[in-house]
């Protein structure tokens, strides 16, 4: 749109001041993994008619794009270090993305044939010609990368093997480098639970058991900090940390319907008119009683480093916690505010 086009500008333009007038074409473009045979012309069709894309003759070759308005767009190849006016912000290449993911899905439910996936990007001509150094203004460089081919878009690596780390003989030392070299961000004394309970099982740990240690041992997921024993100047006090926010409810839950369910909770609204469905299948208005849900959402990706999957997730997370708090609840409206530290 005009606007994303003016806000692109812009972002080139910190970089290189004569890209705050660029020309830019930007436009969707989409990519088919065949399988077997690949798809024939009746099934391309049907796959640009779900797309709302106009396919040529030269989409049907594997790895080809069909784009919005005027066929296939062309792969232009550069060397590494040209600064390239004609190239392609996709899905970091060896990944598979949430919309491929989607679309892939509703392709096989419409008995689409011959296609293993789909993929998008975004086709860019830019003039001038784009300096490396200004490609970040164009993607997330968390989740995308930036291309001139994309011959080798499916391609997937083979999955690296396995290792273990030799507990058995380095004891906890060996726990503290794969904490350094895995980032898993345990503590010391969960270096050496972790120590202790393999040396007494007889054998080395893998990565994958570490790594899924860090994760389901974390914070996050066990408020072990949020949730131990409080203690200032020696004392211990009488509420942990969750045990002070909850003691607040304790004393006076009064207009509290739900509290600490599934990270949310419900106060007492109003009675009033609601226009929906009834169970006849018509709509009127019907007495009911609205109630409040509130929670707080931090379920989310890096948001400094990737905000836009971040609050993704947060949204998702969010509407989630409200089916799960209580019997189970239906949104009629909600209200979202989004609040982040300083990203820098």
């Amino acid at each position: 749109s005009p606007f994303r086009l003016d806000a692109l500008r812009a972002a080139l333009g910190s970089y290189a001041p004569e890209l705050k007038t660029a020309q830019i074409d930007a436009r969707w473009v989409y990519a088919i993994q065949p399988e077997g045979d690949g798809p024939d012309e009746e099934t391309l069709a049907r796959a640009a008619l779900l797309l709302n894309v106009v396919p040529s003759a030269e989409c049907l070759v594997p790895s080809a794009e069909l784009t919005h308005k005027d066929g296939c767009a062309s792969n232009a190849r550069s060397t590494k270090h040209e600064a390239p006016s004609t190239f392609y912000v996709t899905p970091r290449k060896g990944t598979i993305s949430p919309w491929s993911s989607k679309a892939t899905d509703i392709f096989r439910n419409c008995g689409l044939k011959g296609i293993a996936r789909v993929e998008r990007g975004i086709r860019f001509e830019v003039s001038p010609a784009v300096p490396p150094v200004a490609l970040g203004a164009l993607h997330d460089r968390m989740t995308e990368g930036v291309y001139t081919d994309l011959d080798d878009l499916f391609d997937q690596l083979p999955p690296k093997p396995g290792r273990t780390f030799d507990v058995m003989k380095q004891g906890v030392e060996a726990i503290r480098a794969a904490n350094v070299e895995l980032g898993l961000a345990i503590s010391e004394p969960e270096m050496q639970y972790l120590a202790e309970s393999f040396a007494a099982a007889g054998r080395n740990p893998t990565d994958t058991e570490l790594v899924m240690f860090g994760q389901v041992n974390s914070e996050h997921c066990r408020h072990k900090i949020f949730g131990a024993k409080f203690i200032i100047d020696g004392k211990e006090m009488p509420n942990s940390l969750f045990g002070m926010i909850k003691n607040t409810h304790k004393k006076n839950g009064k207009g509290t319907l739900v509290a600490y369910k599934d990270n949310s909770s419900v106060v007492e609204g109003f009675e009033t008119e609601m226009f929906g469905a009834t169970a006849d299948h018509a709509y009127r208005f019907k007495k009911v009683q609205l109630d409040q849900l509130m929670k707080v959402e931090t379920h989310n990706h890096p948001t400094a480093i990737s905000p836009y999957p971040g609050a993704a997730t947060g949204v998702g997370g969010e509407i989630r916690d409200e089916a799960a708090t209580g019997s189970g609840s239906r949104s009629n409206a909600g209200i979202c505010g989004f609040m982040v530290s300083d990203l820098h």
